[in-house]
């Protein structure tokens, strides 16, 4: 959203943002700076990227920084700006979007008032969740009433990594945006597995992009863990071993390798699995925004196009 991107310009506290060149970079909580090009806010470039890689239908939703990081009533009133302005480009281009609902977690009633208005008035079918909020652990209790009114509304939640809430060691920008970003999606992922929101909400649907950060390759060790592990009086306990908490969450296709997509589709099965290119971040073979073709060995059949629904995946023989 341009209007975001300049507010931040504005600003004396994090988040902050400085325009150079072009590209907006924008210095977050704990150490972390975004990048934002102008034209990620274009939307008539992200209609060509789509139709050039074949792309019918896309779904849209705000990057870092979301609104939650500017705290209280602010963040409130900015997550409804943004969602008004998503409904009008989703509105302007029929066929073409759907969007994800932005929190700002000001406050829970606040929040959930704004989820029921996109969802009941504005048409929109998921809500966006950032990997922690404003530094907190997605699983502070002041949350949790907001997640449990999405999953009685049947709707996804989709956990996008944000500013990571620990670079220690990662001040190398392939190791932040290559490892911490994944890190932080993963430790959300599992912290709202032991909160036992899988086991109270039925409702509750999780996905986790970016094929589900570290889950995949480090859920057998930490689900041994949980299992074993006695919570402090008053944390929850879960009732039912973690891996049935695990294997409901969806990952996406943004995997950089056909050997991680492939991995991905034996443990978690093709319903769900779902489409899923980055786009506009990282660059294609041809060094634009949009999706990497590196070395592609899996098969994707004709509903891929639909981001709505999972994907069967056919690994090439």
């Amino acid at each position: 959203m341009p209007e975001y991107l300049e507010y931040l310009s504005g600003r004396g506290n994090l988040p902050k943002a400085v325009l150079r060149g072009g590209a907006y970079f924008i210095s977050c909580g704990g150490g972390y700076t975004q990048t934002s090009a102008a034209v990620h806010a274009d939307v008539e470039q992200k209609l060509k990227d789509m139709d050039q890689i074949g792309v019918d239908l896309a779904v849209i939703n705000h990057g870092i920084p979301g609104p939650e990081m500017l705290g209280g009533a602010e963040a409130d009133d900015w997550a409804a700006r943004m969602n008004d302005f998503q409904a009008e480009v989703i509105q302007k281009y029929p066929g073409k979007f759907i969007g994800w609902a932005n929190i700002g977690f000001g406050s829970p009633e606040r929040s959930i008032q704004e989820v029921d208005r996109c969802i009941n008035e504005l048409g929109y079918k998921g809500v966006q969740l950032f990997s922690n909020i404003n530094q907190k652990v997605v699983d502070s209790p002041e949350f949790m009433p907001v997640y449990r009114h999405i999953a009685k509304l049947g709707v996804p939640v989709n956990l996008h990594p944000t500013a990571p809430m620990n670079l220690n060691g990662m001040d190398l920008q392939p190791l932040v945006r290559g490892m911490s970003l994944m890190f932080d999606s993963t430790l959300a992922t599992m912290r709202l597995v032991m909160s036992g929101i899988f086991e109270e909400e039925p409702g509750f649907k999780l996905i986790v992009p970016h094929t589900g950060g570290w889950v995949p390759y480090l859920r057998g060790r930490v689900e041994r863990m949980i299992d074993i592990y006695e919570p402090p009086e008053g944390e929850p306990k879960l009732a039912r071993p973690s891996a049935e908490s695990v294997d409901r969450i969806y990952v996406d296709t943004v995997a950089h390798g056909p050997e991680t997509m492939k991995y991905c589709y034996e443990m978690f099965g093709p319903e769900k699995i779902m489409f899923g290119t980055d786009h506009p971040y990282l660059p294609r073979d041809d060094g634009r925004p949009g999706v990497h073709r590196r070395r592609t060995r899996t098969h994707l059949p004709h509903q891929r196009r639909n981001p709505t629904r999972p994907c069967r995946l056919s690994p090439a023989g």
